[in-house]
């Protein structure tokens, strides 16, 4: 695979950015946590956060990215910020990179609590991948391409947990993505030199792919969702057309769109 020099934000770039679907609205809590965190909720150690759309752009990524009602995902960790005593995840966000963030600061906006620890995973070394990445810059160019290109030195929000699954389990989504078991556009899978597997995991392939509620089913913040990943199979000719169709008329109105 090429690799790619990617910039910060430019004038020169800016129109590209506009067109990448990027939430840049600021959260409802502005402040952020200063630290030092402490892990008090082990049993929330390694959980996925999956948001709803808030806005115009954050609805538009959804319905890029196969339209099962999510546009975001954090990652916690377990943590607290020990000055405030309040609980914090880990995102990533277009200005600020990968950064802890309070769990709360998107106030009533609808989000689902994936448990990763109950598939089985190893949540600690999950963790710890997740917590390498702080302070690692967002990846302008895997948002503008919805996860096409990217530099493995950068982040967008679903990457911070892509990259840390273990290969066992990126494997498993890349043959479900194949076979059109998770919609096609929530996902991007590329073999890379030596065989091995680049994999972009949209929020919505998340969902979808751990058998999380839609989004519009969701209540209010923290809705707690168990893991439920269907054995093996091919997907059900209906919900496969209808996948694929989508898949076609979405790739026609974003060429259209950046026209």
């Amino acid at each position: 695979m090429k690799s790619y020099k990617l910039t910060d934000p430019s004038p020169t770039n800016a129109r590209w950015l506009k067109k990448s679907y990027i939430d840049e609205q600021p959260p409802v809590e502005p402040s952020k946590p200063s630290g030092p965190f402490r892990t008090v909720f082990k049993e929330s150690e390694g959980d996925l956060l999956l948001f709803v759309p808030r806005n115009e752009i954050s609805r538009t990524i959804n319905s890029l990215t196969g339209r099962y009602g999510y546009s975001h995902l954090a990652v916690d960790c377990g943590e607290i910020d020990v000055p405030s005593g309040r609980r914090v995840m880990l995102e990533v966000t277009m200005g600020l990179g990968v950064h802890y963030a309070f769990q709360d600061e998107y106030d009533k906006r609808p989000f689902v609590r994936i448990p990763l620890r109950e598939s089985g995973m190893d949540v600690q070394k999950f963790c710890e991948c997740v917590h390498a990445k702080v302070g690692e810059k967002f990846d302008n160019l895997e948002a503008v391409t919805l996860g096409i290109l990217d530099n493995p030195a950068r982040q967008i929000c679903s990457d911070l947990a892509t990259v840390c699954l273990p290969e066992e389990m990126r494997a498993k989504i890349a043959r479900y993505h194949k076979r059109a078991v998770i919609h096609p556009r929530s996902a991007v899978r590329d073999v890379m030199r030596g065989s091995k597997l680049r994999l972009f995991m949209s929020p919505n392939g998340f969902a979808e792919f751990l058998g999380a509620p839609r989004g519009r089913e969701l209540k209010g913040p923290d809705e707690l969702a168990h893991p439920h990943v269907h054995e093996e199979s091919h997907a059900e000719f209906f919900p496969k057309l209808w996948k694929l169709g989508d898949t076609f008329f979405t790739s026609a109105w974003l060429i259209m769109k950046r026209r």
